[in-house]
């Protein structure tokens, strides 16, 4: 499996929120080390906005690319307006490639 490119999220990235909406639900293992967190969805698309702006993508799982990738794309779904070419958007952003 080849690596995957880092989305552009310049224009999409919220900055990370103060507070919470919902505080989070820790849940513990057997010796009381927290094994997961569970947040509600708003938070959950803050934190994956938060880290496709700030983590090193190579470094990220790949589950998390993957739902990154899928807010993305949710968004890009739900913005009104008419298509525009890939060529086009990669020109407005300046990634597009040599």
């Amino acid at each position: 499996m080849g690596k995957r490119p880092r989305p552009n999220t310049a224009n999409r990235v919220a900055e990370p929120p103060v507070t919470l909406s919902t505080p989070p639900r820790l849940v513990s293992d057997e010796k009381g080390q927290v094994v997961e967190v569970i947040l509600n969805y708003a938070d959950y698309e803050n934190f994956l906005r938060v880290l496709a702006q700030h983590a090193d993508w190579e470094t990220l799982p790949p589950y998390l690319q993957d739902a990154i990738d899928n807010l993305l794309a949710d968004e890009a779904i739900a913005e009104e307006g008419a298509p525009i070419p890939l060529r086009q958007a990669l020109a407005q952003t300046h990634d597009l490639p040599a």
